[in-house]
């Protein structure tokens, strides 16, 4: 099955596309991705075939399966791999939050974690500058939380309910792990 899911670079628009929402119908899709009627309406089909959507009357509507969740995290993965390196100025980048969990929508923001030596007035300004870079490609609000190795054991002894969700729900994209220092 996957591999027919993520044949062509149409069929990812059109899978990003209605990742984002809960329903969408052919004209709206194909619309919205530039991709013709017809073959969005095939493509649809066959993720009802595949039982990734459900057809009512002229919506198909997309269920939140484990399944689904997988692909919209490589989806994110996918679209987030080149627009976000390791500055020269940090350690380790990631991303957790709804992005992380395949959970995002079209509202969501992108929260981003960023792992430095330490915190000073250069980097906070340097996190600005790369939250405003990235928004300005992925069209969202970027969030960075700059993390340094005492700022992650803090979080982890007066926090832990914020530290453990971040522990387990984050993906790293370049650079060190915070989890492991």
């Amino acid at each position: 099955m996957l591999p027919e899911i993520f044949k062509t670079e149409e069929r990812i628009r059109i899978l990003r596309h209605i990742s984002l929402g809960k329903s969408a119908t052919v004209g709206a899709v194909a619309l919205a991705t530039g991709v013709s009627k017809g073959l969005v309406s095939g493509y649809l089909n066959l993720l009802v075939e595949e039982g990734l959507l459900r057809r009512e009357n002229r919506a198909f509507i997309r269920d939140d399966s484990a399944l689904w969740l997988a692909i919209k995290r490589l989806l994110n993965l996918d679209l987030l791999k080149d627009l976000i390196v390791l500055p020269a100025w940090a350690q380790g980048i990631g991303i957790y939050g709804s992005w992380a969990s395949g959970t995002n929508t079209a509202e969501s923001d992108l929260d981003l974690w960023v792992l430095v030596d330490a915190l000073d007035p250069g980097t906070e300004i340097r996190a600005a500058e790369l939250e405003q870079a990235i928004a300005l490609r992925i069209h969202c609000e970027v969030n960075a939380l700059l993390l340094t190795p005492d700022k992650v054991r803090h979080l982890g002894e007066h926090d832990r309910p914020f530290y453990t969700g971040l522990k387990t729900g984050h993906l790293t994209l370049d650079g060190e792990d915070f989890a492991t220092t």
